[in-house]
């Protein structure tokens, strides 16, 4: 990926869309250097790392509709594992950071004859952290069964690996059902089911974080979202990794 300039970064909140409400974003990953500088250390500073932490600040512009920002965060501020996907650029097979945080900092309101600002930060919650993926669908609406969103190369797994899905609905038919199918190669011409790798029936907005599934054993490079039963119309998005 070349340098960008950001134009179309997405932010993605369990059943929230804030990438038409925020105009700056910012995650933030650190793991702690911690000091173990001794006198052998020949007077230069020796560091290890410690726990690993991550912080998500957005910010844009006020609204307190229903279902706009205002009553998104105030209402569900201090949740826990809240299932968060951004990037850089909303275009499917693009990166994709996936992980679950709570919303613990809300700033509301400014300055007499400017635009009212919010701002939100959110902090990592739980011991998977952040993972690095591909936008396998971005936000769209679907009605039917079938393909869903774009092929995503994610490489073989290897020990220690897992496949990650987050899949979030932001507007909710009656239910629909997906599954992850991988090949060998980008046309599928081949496509095998993922065992386990199956979500729904989902019949309300919300983000859904799939229980991660070991990959030691994938040895296909290309995944994607096939769309298993569908009743309604459905807006969604969804990233998947393997790391």
């Amino acid at each position: 990926m070349s340098t960008i300039a950001l134009l179309n970064c997405f932010s993605y909140v369990d059943g929230h869309d804030f990438t038409a409400d925020t105009n700056q974003a910012n995650l933030a990953m650190e793991a702690a250097a911690l000091d173990r500088t001794t006198f052998r250390s020949n007077k230069w500073a020796e560091l290890a790392a410690g726990l690993k932490s991550s912080t998500f600040d957005e910010s844009g512009f006020f609204q307190a509709g229903d279902g706009q920002v205002d009553p998104e965060v105030f209402n569900r501020l201090g949740q826990r594992n809240r299932v968060h996907t951004f990037g850089p650029e909303e275009v499917e097979g693009g990166p994709a950071y996936m992980w679950k945080a709570g919303q613990f900092t809300y700033s509301l309101l400014g300055t007499i004859g400017e635009m009212a600002p919010f701002s939100v930060q959110a902090q990592g919650t739980d011991s998977v952290g952040v993972v690095r993926g591909r936008l396998a669908k971005a936000l769209g609406d679907v009605s039917a069964t079938g393909v869903l969103g774009s092929p995503v190369n994610l490489g073989a797994g290897a020990e220690g690996e897992y496949l990650y899905l987050t899949f979030h609905v932001f507007s909710a038919g009656t239910s629909i059902s997906v599954k992850v199918e991988s090949a060998s190669d980008q046309a599928f011409t081949a496509p095998t089911d993922v065992a386990s790798a199956t979500l729904g029936p989902i019949t309300a907005a919300g983000g859904t974080w799939m229980s991660r599934i070991d990959a030691s054993a994938f040895t296909d490079p290309w995944y994607r979202l096939n769309v298993v039963a569908c009743t309604g119309t459905f807006s969604v998005a969804a990233a998947l990794a393997i790391q």
